[in-house]
């Protein structure tokens, strides 16, 4: 991007914010923080006011990417937290795959701008077939999963991965960090169930067979793209995954995924059924 970039705006973000305050920064529509500014708290209403305008500038230079991302009046919200005006609610989907799709334009616009083109191509053609806000949200990291897998090697998608999740607010692992992870793709509503089973044997560390029932991101019957819980658990551990043997269901996949695998490793981006 010329100019601040989102990493910039959303460390700005982070310099204002404060682990516990009486102000929030919310829509005036909905009455709740839209990203970048869902979660966060401010100290006085001069601060949360100087975060609702770094929060405009970065949704406007989000809008480059997406320009139908929505445009929110942001107000400062003063009131204890969880009330109905500073709603805390998990991101729809449209927002979340923005979050996911941001951070990873800003790692792709730094060193790999042929893939951002390629992104962008697939993105822009899908927008001229469907009107539908969510179908173009999940078209957009369809088609970063597969110019990922297309352009880069298995060792470039996991550093590009590793730094895009890095950009995101991080998130403290608890005892099982995959359990998280899901539970987090389906907050957001990219799926409606998911099982997790232990494994034999698989690659990596602590294979589990994971079960998503209605799974909405999708290539074709034989392609998964497993870039969202990837990315997922990047938020969580850090620590490169893999997923493997991918298999169609009647309702969705079913995936061998290890939480630590061993790089550089296939199914990052895109997993393809056996």
């Amino acid at each position: 991007m010329v100019g601040r970039t989102l990493a910039d705006i959303r460390a700005r973000l982070s310099e204002l914010s404060v682990a516990v305050g009486p102000y929030r920064v919310v829509s005036a529509r909905t009455g709740t923080p839209p990203l970048p500014v869902s979660g966060m708290q401010f100290p006085d209403r001069e601060t949360a006011a100087e975060a609702a305008s770094v929060a405009t500038a970065y949704r406007s230079a989000l809008r480059r990417y997406d320009p139908r991302l929505p445009v929110h009046d942001l107000i400062v919200c003063e009131g204890a937290f969880g009330t109905s005006a500073v709603s805390t609610a998990s991101p729809s989907l449209p927002e979340y795959c923005h979050t996911i799709a941001g951070a990873l334009f800003e790692v792709l616009s730094g060193r790999h701008r042929a893939v951002e083109r390629a992104v962008m191509d697939s993105y822009l053609s899908a927008a001229e077939e469907t009107e539908n806000r969510e179908r173009l949200c999940l078209a957009m990291l369809e088609s970063m999963a597969t110019a990922l897998d297309t352009h880069l090697d298995p060792a470039e998608q996991a550093d590009t991965l590793l730094d895009a999740a890095g950009q995101l607010p991080k998130k403290s692992p608890g005892p099982d960090p995959l359990r998280d992870a899901l539970d987090a793709l389906e907050s957001a509503g990219l799926l409606d169930e998911t099982a997790v089973e232990p494994a034999a044997d698989g690659p990596g560390r602590r294979p589990r067979y994971v079960t998503l029932t209605n799974y909405r991101p999708s290539l074709s019957p034989s392609r998964c793209p497993v870039l969202p819980l990837v990315v997922e658990l990047l938020r969580w551990t850090s620590v490169t995954p893999q997923v493997a043997e991918a298999e169609r269901t009647d309702d969705g996949w079913r995936l061998l995924v290890s939480v630590a695998g061993d790089r550089p490793a296939d199914g990052l981006s895109v997993v393809t059924a056996v």
